[in-house]
């Protein structure tokens, strides 16, 4: 018997972790002009965002039911009385995980537990990765569920975008709120509330704005950190810049990741992600 590890794609590993680990990861489909691909398959990062930024049209889609199905028999036909711990991506962000659950009941099987992390991004990849640590350690199957769901309330998401054009064409926000923060030339540190998008601060300049991420940073870290990890988009050495602003402060561990298509068609080319799990209180 074993633990096995599902995620999806928005999780947004580092590049070979999954392979490394034995994650299966389960793809969503990023669409431009029409066309779908399969997130982190079908397409690169790169080239995906050569194409949003020369004015191609993108959305996204959940992996179907029958994919999850799928890749958990996958599993159970090699490991039948195995475990598998499927985490993913804000039920109220992506259908992904109801997905995950109709995919689950085709097989009627009680193997298969599902976290829905609020959040995502490394906001799920740091609870996957988790998941692969204490499952490689030997724990319990009921331990490492209630480890993963416990470190998704303490993670926290934080990013600033430099347009919110793009949300606003994924719905996340409205056209007035674009158009508004467009003329005041607001740069807002958004986060994620109970698995929806919300605003932690309306700074006016981008500067202003990573000094006062810099300092949301630094209050984290005074509770302390388990994880920390920085996601960029096309902007990676803007990315490593405010990262390694980060290391000479306080001399911790941290990645960097960059995002796959499916968020990338959220948040647009240049964002300066920090994703921060807190270690439990003593």
């Amino acid at each position: 018997m074993a633990i096995h590890i599902v995620t999806d794609s928005t999780a947004c590993l580092p590049q070979g972790y999954a392979e490394e680990h034995g994650v299966t990861v389960v793809p969503l489909r990023v669409s431009l002009d029409g066309v779908y691909f399969r997130d982190g398959i079908d397409i690169t990062n790169d080239e995906f965002y050569r194409r949003l930024v020369a004015g191609a049209k993108a959305g996204s889609t959940q992996p179907s039911p029958d994919e999850f199905a799928s890749a958990y028999r996958a599993i159970l036909d090699k490991d039948p009385e195995g475990d598998i711990v499927s985490i993913h991506i804000s039920s109220r962000l992506s259908g992904t995980l109801n997905a995950a659950l109709t995919g689950r009941n085709q097989l009627d099987t009680v193997h298969v537990r599902l976290v829905d992390t609020w959040n995502a991004g490394l906001g799920t990849g740091f609870p996957t990765i988790r998941a692969v640590e204490l499952a490689g350690a030997g724990a319990p199957l009921g331990q490492v569920v209630a480890e993963v769901e416990a470190l998704c309330l303490r993670t926290h998401v934080y990013f600033v975008l430099d347009s919110l054009k793009y949300f606003e064409r994924g719905g996340r926000i409205g056209k007035a709120a674009t158009i508004a923060a467009s003329i005041l030339k607001i740069k807002p540190i958004l986060t994620f509330i109970e698995g929806v998008t919300d605003v932690v601060d309306r700074p006016r300049t981008k500067k202003v704005a990573l000094e006062r991420l810099s300092a949301i940073i630094d209050k984290h870290v005074q509770k302390g950190v388990e994880y920390i990890g920085f996601q960029y988009a096309t902007n990676r050495a803007e990315v490593e810049d405010f990262q390694r602003e980060f290391t000479s402060r306080h001399n911790l561990p941290s990645i960097l990741t960059q995002l796959g298509p499916v968020v990338g068609s959220q948040s647009g080319p240049d964002i300066v992600g920090v994703i921060i799990s807190e270690k439990k209180s003593q």
